[in-house]
């Protein structure tokens, strides 16, 4: 797993071979931006939420008035958290937006939770087309404010408040960010996008050569980003595309992870280099053998498994 610091991130970077396992499984497996009705595509993605689940310490529900109607959350507590106070990394499943349920994130909260000693908070927030932007937003920030203001009621330390999510859920990780920083909001301890989609990848070379049978299809991409903005959204905002942000300083300390095999490998490894060069401090994981989406396979396929294990190590690092 090459991990690189701020200071030494590569010009670019690339496929090594496909993990084997993930090559000989991806076939029998969900497609996310397939070409078929969305009904199906969230029908195809069950199989990602069926148990039996890793062992945990506890996991229970939230259900907070949140600013469009109910938002639960679900809260998965370690059996032996690293501090009195524990750690929290609040979540944001990807799924472009318009897939994802909490129980086919459920392996990866667990495994995260566990290994790190931190309490994890997976949100259900209101999926697109149903809800456009910015009603995702409004209930992800919702939340980390709330959990600020309620963390010593949580057995939470409120300087080891973490935010992140994986794909779209990447994306509103890098966009509430940039939301709390300009607001003056509280300050996270650490942002975890995974392989976000800081901009639209589809002039890239990863979104060209990943396009297709690597899970995220690229084209599909267009579909779920016109599910989730209205005609008169600007695409280029940053609270839409945050690579597009006027300035990238002055954001939390980051874990930022890409894959060999991903179509938003190249727009991810762009914005660890705006976070690089804005002085912010980063750690930039990239797996060349790895696909978008690996914390969720990990019953298939043993480099999935490790590296879900290892982004939980450098987590516990910062906030365990």
């Amino acid at each position: 797993m090459p991990v690189y610091e701020g200071t030494d991130i590569p010009p670019s970077v690339g496929r090594g071979t496909l993990d084997p396992e993930l090559a000989a499984w991806l076939p029998t497996g969900p497609v996310l931006g397939a070409d078929v009705a969305i009904a199906q595509g969230r029908r195809a993605h069950t199989v990602l939420g069926t148990g039996p689940w890793p062992p945990i310490g506890a996991v229970d529900t939230l259900v907070l008035p949140g600013p469009h109607g109910s938002l639960t959350v679900r809260r998965h507590t370690p059996t032996r958290a690293t501090s009195t106070l524990a750690g929290a990394l609040v979540y944001i499943h990807g799924g472009g937006f318009t897939y994802g349920t909490l129980d086919e994130f459920e392996v990866p909260m667990r495994l995260i939770a566990e290994r790190a000693g931190i309490v994890t908070y997976a949100i259900e927030y209101q999926l697109a087309p149903e809800a456009k932007f910015p009603v995702q937003i409004d209930e992800v920030e919702f939340f980390v404010r709330w959990l600020f203001d309620n963390a010593e009621q949580e057995g939470v330390d409120s300087e080891k408040i973490a935010l992140g999510g994986d794909s779209a859920g990447g994306n509103m990780t890098c966009v509430v960010a940039l939301k709390l920083r300009d607001e003056t909001g509280p300050r996270l301890a650490l942002q975890v996008p995974l392989f976000p989609e800081a901009a639209f990848p589809g002039d890239t070379v990863s979104g060209s050569e990943n396009r297709v049978g690597l899970y995220l299809e690229t084209n599909g991409i267009y579909e779920m980003v016109r599910n989730y903005v209205k005609n008169s959204d600007d695409g280029r905002h940053p609270y839409i595309t945050p690579l597009n942000a006027p300035t990238h300083a002055d954001l939390p300390p980051t874990i930022l992870v890409t894959n060999g095999f991903d179509p938003l490998r190249d727009v991810g490894h762009a914005y660890a280099q705006k976070l690089a060069a804005a002085g912010n401090a980063l750690t930039y994981v990239h797996h060349p053998d790895l696909t978008h989406g690996f914390p969720q396979f990990t019953r298939y396929s043993a480099a999935c498994h490790r590296a879900t294990l290892e982004l939980a190590d450098l987590i516990k690092q910062r906030i365990g």
